[in-house]
């Protein structure tokens, strides 16, 4: 099965299941002796959860902005981050900008994947 490293780690290390390997593009801090799927034989595999906060569209940008500022301190401090990297998650502190081009290669990525395995809805 695939899951996330934030709610599986503590099965594996525990034994009751095994990591065979994780998706993203480097080992996991938290399952270092899990390979990447790119290392267990899987080239150019990457695949990982992300979470982002969105507004609505016509959000002026003075709150779009603070909305940013705010979660981004937030998303810095030192137990936060620690809290997270304890679980396994990396945060990605980004501003708008930024995570606009993340969030649409992200989609272009499995448009491509969704059209070169002609998946089609049901």
């Amino acid at each position: 099965m695939f899951d996330a490293v934030t709610t599986m780690a503590d099965q594996a290390r525990a034994g009751r299941v095994k990591a065979l390997a994780t998706s993203g593009q480097r080992r996991s801090d938290v399952l270092p002796e899990a390979p990447t799927l790119n290392e267990a034989g899987v080239p150019g595999y990457e695949a990982t959860i992300w979470l982002g906060l969105m507004a609505p569209t016509g959000t002026p940008k003075a709150i779009v902005d603070k909305l940013n500022e705010t979660v981004s301190k937030i998303a810095s401090q030192p137990d936060v981050k620690q809290a997270w990297n304890k679980q396994g998650a990396v945060p990605l502190i980004m501003n708008p900008v930024a995570f606009d081009k993340y969030m649409r290669d992200d989609i272009t990525k499995w448009n491509r994947v969704i059209k070169t395995a002609n998946i089609k809805l049901d």
